[in-house]
């Protein structure tokens, strides 16, 4: 979708989250608007990975403080309001953990059915958060480690939405553009936090949405003349599911084929549906791509949470691992201003969370031996 500039002032300060960017969103009525406290989230400075790393500013962009604790929720506002506003009466679509639990929480707050398709192994907690909210939910075998099985997923998705005028609700610009310019709004806080350009913004990928979104927002201020430059994007990918980067690094203008072996909740998207996208900005030199992993991922996690206090999901840390793996064997420098989108919140993954308490077990005092 294309904007006119926007008005001076245009930064709507009585509307609330996403809201605020009205100008620059889909129009959707007030009285169809979804709000459960989205967006304005917070812009957090590195205490320990800056130094350590000799960057002159390292910010983490925290959207676990979203209400279903990851950046979906932006999506899934901007989605189910524009569902609304066009009189759908129910949504489906597909998840691998973070889009449906967001976009079953703002579906049932606005009265809508949400029919809903699952990884084969999703990760229990996610599940747990989707049917919470009465999703009507379906497993699907090789869902999440097959590409043939994800594009008939979609395929099927598309045809039963078509039969019966219900939102086609998935996380990607391929499959639902109106849903997905929330994700600008990232950027949009970002210019407004930082009163300047970061030089890198690092984003986990998985279907390519969030890389493709962030930078959808800092090409639409530039532009406008709302900023003076734009951030290099970097995108970056488990190694078990690296579809994208292997494409990027070939020179490739489609995804690479192969199955994910990636055990990353919410990176295991083999056929990424805005791949072709991204590579196609990469290829203009607006951004880059590169995979970690897992267990490097999983010990960022671990660092985040030890260091900075920030406690994110696997797939929130993969943005700060494929920063550090970028940085490895250089010299820090002092001019870079650095922002690393944490994409989830921890309790999202508790067999993760399991994993990283196991070795630290709690003893039980007697009430009369509390020697400090």
């Amino acid at each position: 979708m294309h904007y006119d500039a926007p008005s001076a002032g245009w930064q709507d300060e009585g509307q609330s989250g996403i809201w605020k960017y009205q100008e620059l969103l889909p129009p959707v009525p007030l009285n169809r608007r979804v709000y459960l406290g989205e967006g304005a989230t917070p812009l957090i400075r590195s205490v320990s990975l800056e130094k350590r790393l000799g960057l002159g500013e390292l910010y983490f962009k925290y959207e676990g403080s979203n209400p279903t604790g990851s950046y979906k929720d932006r999506i899934a506002a901007m989605g189910i309001s524009w569902a609304l506003a066009h009189g759908r009466k129910a949504c489906i679509g597909t998840t691998s953990g973070n889009a449906g639990a967001a976009v079953a929480a703002y579906a049932a707050r606005a009265g809508l059915p949400y029919h809903l398709f699952v990884l084969e192994h999703m990760a229990q907690t996610k599940l747990a958060q989707v049917l919470v909210h009465n999703a009507q939910v379906r497993r699907v075998a090789g869902f999440g480690t097959s590409p043939e099985v994800g594009d008939t997923v979609f395929s099927r998705i598309f045809e039963a939405a078509g039969l019966k005028d219900w939102e086609v609700m998935i996380t990607a610009f391929r499959y639902n553009p109106y849903a997905m310019e929330g994700v600008k709004t990232i950027s949009f806080e970002l210019a407004e936090q930082l009163q300047n350009v970061p030089t890198q913004v690092y984003t986990a990928a998985g279907g390519a949405g969030l890389f493709v979104g962030v930078w959808k927002g800092f090409e639409e201020l530039f532009r406008h003349g709302l900023l003076s430059a734009k951030p290099h994007m970097v995108a970056v990918q488990s190694a078990g599911c690296s579809n994208l980067v292997r494409a990027y690094e070939a020179g490739a203008e489609q995804p690479a084929p192969g199955a994910s072996t990636s055990q990353i909740s919410g990176l295991q998207v083999p056929n990424p549906p805005d791949g072709k996208v991204a590579l196609s900005l990469m290829k203009k030199g607006d951004g880059s791509s590169l995979a970690v992993e897992d267990e490097a991922i999983w010990e960022v996690q671990r660092q985040l949470a030890e260091e900075e206090g920030i406690f994110c999901e696997p797939a929130g840390a993969v943005s700060v691992a494929g920063m550090m793996k970028a940085l490895q064997g250089k010299e820090g420098n002092r001019s870079q201003r650095v922002v690393c989108v944490i994409s989830g919140a921890g309790f999202k993954d508790s067999a993760r969370l399991s994993a990283m308490t196991a070795d630290k077990p709690v003893p039980l005092l007697p009430a009369d031996g509390l020697d400090i």
